[in-house]
């Protein structure tokens, strides 16, 4: 039974622009204790003076790796394992790729699926457009029916004239 304050085995911090994927990941490894997911809680670089400090407080870097940042800006997630006596390097390492391929695959769905919105919507507005020009040509065609409608019955009084017979009263 692994001790409440130890460390994950694993932990998946990810960009704080990708919270789709935070919660995929947070779902998928919420009953595995050793993996923790977090979102990025870094808003900016902890110093913002671009003069450095007088004197370097830290005796070392507090992050166990340094690439996180490079992580989280190229593939949206920094996987940081712990280092694990029971685990092979070669094992941790094959786990990583692992994640990274399944983050590549999770993020080209999520691709797909923005793509997807975005061609429903202007499918969605390609049909309004065409809704819209079937009424206008349904309401043309109405009025060239109701004109034609009358041309026929004025054609049709002509006619009953030319013969000699009685107007007929016609509705236009």
């Amino acid at each position: 039974m692994a001790d409440a304050r130890t460390t994950p085995a694993r932990l998946l911090i990810v960009a704080r622009p990708h919270a789709d994927l935070y919660e995929y990941l947070h779902a998928r490894f919420s009953d595995d204790a050793n993996v923790t997911v977090i979102l990025d809680r870094r808003l900016a670089p902890r110093r913002r003076r671009p003069v450095p400090a007088a004197a370097e407080r830290r005796r070392a870097e507090r992050r166990c790796q340094v690439d996180v940042d490079e992580q989280l800006q190229a593939h949206a997630l920094a996987i940081v394992a712990a280092p694990s006596a029971t685990a092979p390097l070669r094992e941790a390492r094959q786990w990583l790729e692992t994640i990274q391929s399944h983050v590549a695959g999770i993020r080209m769905a999520l691709d797909d699926r923005d793509r997807l919105e975005r061609e429903a919507d202007a499918i969605e507005h390609e049909n309004e457009r065409l809704r819209a020009d079937m009424d206008w040509s349904r309401r043309e065609l109405d009025a060239i029916d109701a004109a034609f409608a009358r041309a026929l019955a004025k054609a049709n009084d002509v006619l009953a004239r030319l013969r000699g017979e009685p107007a007929q009263a016609h509705a236009e």
